[in-house]
């Protein structure tokens, strides 16, 4: 489906985000002392993630890229929007400040 604009020109008609993209802004990205990967093995940084059950489905597009937090193929620990929300919070809560690159 598509709806005329003033230009004259056909632009495609956009779906409105819904679910978890209507509700959040994207997670900023946080620069640590550690790698992600040691980050959250760190076991009172572990106790305070919610990890994802574990799945066989590809999470993502890149079939070759490892997440160590979702346990899955699709895009790598870097990428993950779930862990990166859930950083955010710690770092919001002050939890993380150690660990944090000073900006």
């Amino acid at each position: 489906m598509t709806e005329k604009k003033g230009s004259g020109k056909q632009q495609p008609y956009e779906k409105p985000l819904t679910g978890a993209h209507a509700r959040r802004d994207p997670a900023p990205k946080h620069n640590f002392r550690v790698d992600l990967k040691e980050l959250i093995a760190i076991p009172n940084i572990a106790t305070r993630l919610k990890v994802p059950p574990k799945t066989e489905k590809r999470l993502g597009s890149n079939k070759n890229a490892w997440c160590e937090f979702h346990q899955a193929y699709g895009h790598p620990i870097h990428n993950c929007l779930s862990l990166e929300y859930q950083l955010d919070e710690l770092v919001k809560n002050g939890f993380l400040k150690d660990y944090l690159l000073e900006s």
